[in-house]
């Protein structure tokens, strides 16, 4: 049964590209292309394609937005992430989406994609799987663990175990029980992903988990620090303090 594939993307040559790459895969008969998310909801309806690829970074809706609308619809297709940028936090996408594609890919890659994308079409437990898997993306629900890939390995860090989390630049320093890891991602989005009643920002740059706090201690003038459990010390911005204070008072 054949199988078809909407690709949405801005740039007219990056969909020509991916419809070639596409084309030798002789499952894929229907492949129809988008500039942008201006009636994709709408043609998805209407024609139900089994994939769509999405560029992550579009005028108008960026990919990520049009997900969760496409991921809303009962007929929603399964979906395939594309970006040239890596600092979208990769690993973050690949964990909810069935895929993704990093521009520019070369046949390897795609090819590697269609196998898990025909699995998942072939095989209908691990379809549910991967459409229950993205409908949590869509609902935002909270991880249960991070991913840190490099080019040697592939880490898996549970949340329960992380300690404190500063931003570094384009990454996130990421102090846990079995020490401390990089991910390429920025400290607001992953603080978005954990459980809200587990972690508190501290500082513009600091997340501590709550409840390895066990002071919080005024410095010099307006700065104040909180102990963690550890007997490390983080810093306290000014505007998050009452916050966090509320918070470990209740």
């Amino acid at each position: 049964m054949p199988f078809s594939a909407f690709i949405v993307d801005d740039e007219p040559m990056a969909r020509g590209n991916l419809i070639e790459a596409l084309r030798p895969h002789t499952r894929w008969a229907d492949l129809r292309d988008f500039k942008s998310g201006a009636g994709l909801v709408d043609a998805v309806v209407r024609h139900r394609p089994d994939v769509v690829f999405l560029d992550i970074q579009m005028p108008g809706d960026d990919g990520v937005t049009l997900a969760r609308s496409l991921l809303e619809l009962c007929c929603a297709p399964l979906l395939v992430f594309v970006t040239a940028h890596s600092e979208y936090a990769v690993e973050a996408f690949e964990l909810y989406a069935i895929d993704y594609l990093l521009k520019p890919f070369n046949d390897t890659r795609i090819a590697q994609c269609i196998t898990k994308l025909e699995h998942a079409l072939d095989n209908q437990s691990a379809y549910d799987s991967a459409r229950a898997t993205q409908t949590a993306w869509a609902r935002e629900t909270p991880l249960d663990r991070l991913v840190i890939k490099s080019s040697t390995s592939v880490r898996f860090i549970d949340v329960d175990h992380i300690h404190w989390i500063a931003a570094n630049g384009n990454y996130v320093d990421i102090h846990h029980s079995e020490g401390r890891h990089l991910l390429r991602a920025s400290l607001k989005h992953v603080l978005s992903r954990l459980p809200e009643r587990d972690f508190l920002q501290l500082h513009r740059g600091f997340v501590a988990r709550v409840d390895l706090i066990r002071e919080v201690k005024a410095s010099d003038g307006e700065r104040s620090t909180a102990l963690l459990a550890s007997g490390e010390q983080l810093p306290v911005g000014k505007s998050y303090r009452n916050a966090l204070l509320k918070r470990l008072c209740r």
